[in-house]
């Protein structure tokens, strides 16, 4: 009938909702991120304000270990740049690469072969080259089954990767000052190199016993039941697959496989959805409906204490913070951020007073003339370190971090979040000697 609404669009837009508002509660509650965006969130800083002005670019004084790409901050810059002047931004994560798979697996989904093939070069050239696991294994399906032919894959990815790579080098190459491929740069460190190791290594199967059960939560019990459907065994398989070739990399963080977890969680979805279809008689149909409910209950619960953990992960974002509203804004400040505090929180999007000067200058001496010209100093709560400072400065914040979780039974929720000073903000008392 015209005009009426299709069904079950209410409660899409619900969901929706409920989607939107647990994102807004994170990004209010920790809206500072760590070292790993660095590189994303200085850019876009950089691209809205600096505009093509390069030579003050934060990655050429600040480089990294291996160049990345400029195309995910230059889309977020041109997409934020008409509100730039009406809102004060603060942080932006790094979670268009992960928008780019979702949509890949899409058409993967309704057999759009050619979309597939576009989106997942353009992901894997230009921001993960890792994702050619993921996606490679998803391609290899289609193929196998014979839903795909060798040619048409070929006649579309062929065309697909000389484009994305053009447009990677072409515009990375700018920004960096010389040619570069970064995600190539990225594979050859990661994997021929294999230096990432020098970042600590874990056991081959720490991804399975410990990054996806800490991911999926209580949602893990539900995925075998969802691999009985045939529909949700072909999404687990490159999800399981692209986990284990990935675990052969010494190297092991749980963000490295995130974009497995929204397949994992369609299989365990419908999982809970085949325990929901019982008979709705039996006794088992209505302990199977306790135990899906009492599932979301627990991973709510396991979720919003990760949030409130986290929120105290970020000392050098709250030191920022805390400048901004001790020191008069008129005040002569030149102020000397550390390793410390700028891998904990520190972006540029916090250097909010135009009048100041914010330095992130390595390797100075503690103590040293240098060190002593600035007026404040935002450094690591080490003890010898700051004793050098005590009869020249003077203490204005100390900003607590979390160690960890320790049980305590006696309260709820029942435990405690362990905090210990981790930054220390410093005021000179006099001018420099």
């Amino acid at each position: 009938m015209a005009g009426r609404r299709p069904a079950g669009l209410g409660g899409q837009r619900q969901l929706l909702g409920l989607l939107l508002a647990v994102a807004a509660v994170h990004l209010a509650a920790c809206p500072y991120t760590k070292v790993e965006e660095s590189f994303n969130l200085q850019a876009v800083h950089d691209l809205l304000y600096h505009r093509l002005d390069v030579e003050k670019f934060d990655h050429l004084e600040f480089p990294g270990v291996v160049p990345r790409t400029f195309l995910g901050p230059l889309l977020i810059a041109v997409l934020s740049s008409p509100a730039v002047y009406a809102l004060s931004l603060l942080e932006m994560s790094k979670f268009y690469s992960q928008l780019v798979v979702l949509l890949a697996l899409v058409a993967w989904l309704q057999q759009r072969w050619a979309r597939f093939i576009w989106l997942s070069a353009f992901v894997i050239l230009v921001f993960r080259a890792e994702l050619s696991l993921l996606l490679g294994l998803a391609l290899l399906l289609p193929l196998c089954w014979r839903k795909l032919s060798l040619t048409r894959a070929l006649r579309c990815a062929v065309p697909a990767g000389i484009l994305c790579l053009g447009l990677t080098v072409a515009v990375d190459s700018y920004f960096w000052r010389y040619l570069v491929w970064p995600e190539g740069k990225v594979l050859w460190y990661n994997t021929v190199l294999n230096k990432s190791s020098n970042w600590g290594t874990l056991p081959l199967l720490w991804y399975f016993y410990s990054a996806l059960p800490r991911g999926l939560g209580c949602s893990l019990l539900f995925v075998p039941l969802g691999a009985v459907d045939r529909r949700a065994l072909v999404l687990l398989l490159p999800a399981l697959g692209f986990v284990a070739l990935y675990s052969l990399l010494p190297h092991k963080e749980l963000r490295f496989v995130i974009y497995a977890f929204p397949l994992l969680n369609i299989v365990a979805a419908r999982g809970c959805a085949r325990v929901l279809s019982g008979h709705r008689t039996s006794w088992l149909h209505r302990v199977g409906s306790l135990l899906v409910m009492g599932h979301l209950v627990v991973n709510a619960a396991y979720s919003a204490t990760g949030l409130y953990v986290s929120h105290f992960n970020y000392p050098g974002g709250v030191a920022m913070q805390r400048l901004h509203q001790l020191v008069p804004a008129r005040t002569d400040v030149v102020l000397h951020i550390d390793v410390a505090a700028a891998q904990t929180g520190v972006s540029r999007f916090l250097e909010v007073n135009s009048a100041w000067r914010y330095e992130k200058t390595e390797d100075l001496p503690p103590g040293s003339a240098r060190m002593l010209a600035y007026t404040h100093l935002l450094m690591e709560a080490a003890p010898g370190p700051l004793a050098l400072y005590r009869d020249t400065h003077r203490v204005l914040a100390r900003v607590p971090g979390t160690t960890g979780l320790s049980v305590n039974l006696s309260r709820l929720p029942p435990f405690n979040v362990n905090l210990q000073t981790k930054l220390v903000l410093l005021e000179r008392l006099r001018g420099p000697p």
